[in-house]
């Protein structure tokens, strides 16, 4: 399978536009054009992950966190030239995996056996546009279903959405035209408004398609985006304690589950017995989001909380550790690799250098 096909998949489910401008996602290192079969999943490209691709014959490291994360000057990192001396390839899905459904929080949600509920933030690094077209009425179905197929219409758990109505259009073909309804002078047409929401990583694709699909020569449309954000994305979540587990039991569920030998409890004026109702999550480092955690949930579980943002708390916090709430992914990546039927392979926890941290 070739590199940019990989890439094309990945859209599907962590679209690159939704990363954080300050980020840096997609094919780090390599040629789009290359075959590969073989890949490695993991949370850092470390010196283990870079031996262990070499010693299985992958072409290609999927990680979790940016190989390349600021500008460099020139390439004498001994790391960077092992992959590039064994022609290994390097896609990183950083914070468009933390934000994307399916990604790195609800991967954690599912291993800590918890029900999600909603999002802790909005926040991507996409925009979200109200688009509208018009289209003559006979040939609706087929350009709603091309806008569709680019990825348009979603709107949060719903996929194929859109509004239309009826209109009367009007145009005059100037010299030089070749209009798809033939007239001479003033035209009038019966045609219906077509609107719909589309992420702004995903504009380019849903245009290309309109062109393809619509009849017009020049299709008209117009979008604009809008203050709000698609409601299918999100940074960290917010999920329900059916099991009714104790702040201790929680505490516990992290050691177990997520394999932490040592996951902190700050209770911070509760007692160890107390169960909360709604529990916030968010894999990685996650103290910036306690405060949007106290509004929605009794507890929050992340990692690098530091010392004063533990002070000023306003909830229970666990600390179940940046690498440990993360490194579920990488199996799930992994999967993914072999559902597009590459041999993928998952580094294991304890082979990565942030294991011992």
């Amino acid at each position: 399978m070739k590199i940019k096909d990989i890439l094309k998949e990945i859209e599907g489910f962590a679209p690159l536009g939704l990363a954080m401008s300050w980020d840096n996602v997609g094919l780090l290192i390599g040629d789009g054009a290359r075959e590969v079969s073989r890949v490695l999943t993991c949370l850092d490209v470390d010196g283990n992950a870079v031996d262990k691709a070499i010693e299985m014959g992958a072409e290609l490291i999927l990680s979790h966190h940016p190989l390349i994360f600021r500008a460099i000057n020139r390439i004498t990192d001994p790391l960077l030239l092992k992959l590039i001396e064994h022609r290994i390839a390097v896609i990183s899905l950083h914070t468009n995996l933390d934000v994307a459904p399916g990604g790195v929080n609800h991967v954690l949600a599912d291993t800590l056996g918890l029900r999600v509920i909603g999002h802790l933030s909005g926040e991507t690094g996409d925009s979200w546009h109200r688009f509208s077209l018009t289209v003559p009425v006979e040939h609706l179905e087929p350009v709603r279903k091309a806008i569709f197929a680019s990825g348009a219409g979603l709107i949060g758990l719903y996929d194929s959405c859109s509004q239309n109505h009826r209109v009367k259009g009007t145009f005059r073909a100037l010299e030089g035209s070749d209009p798809f309804i033939k007239s001479e002078g003033m035209a009038s047409v019966d045609e219906y408004e077509l609107e719909f929401m589309v992420d702004g990583s995903r504009l380019g694709a849903t245009i290309e398609a309109i062109k393809s699909a619509h009849p017009y020569e020049t299709p008209a449309f117009y979008h604009y985006p809008v203050s709000n954000a698609n409601p299918a994305y999100g940074l960290g979540l917010v999920c329900a304690n059916d099991a009714g587990l104790s702040l201790s039991q929680l505490q516990k569920l992290c050691h177990d589950k997520l394999r932490n030998p040592a996951p902190r409890l700050y209770l911070l004026g509760k007692e160890a017995g107390y169960v909360p109702e709604r529990i916030a999550i968010c894999g990685g480092s996650g103290g910036s989001m306690i405060s949007a955690a106290s509004r929605k949930a009794e507890l929050f579980i992340s990692g690098d909380f530091s010392y004063h943002q533990i002070l000023e708390s306003g909830l229970p916090l666990i600390d179940a550790g940046h690498f440990f709430t993360e490194y579920p992914v990488v199996p799930y990546l992994a999967e993914r690799m072999q559902g597009m039927g590459l041999k993928a392979v998952a580094l294991e926890m304890e082979e990565h250098k942030g294991y011992k941290m």
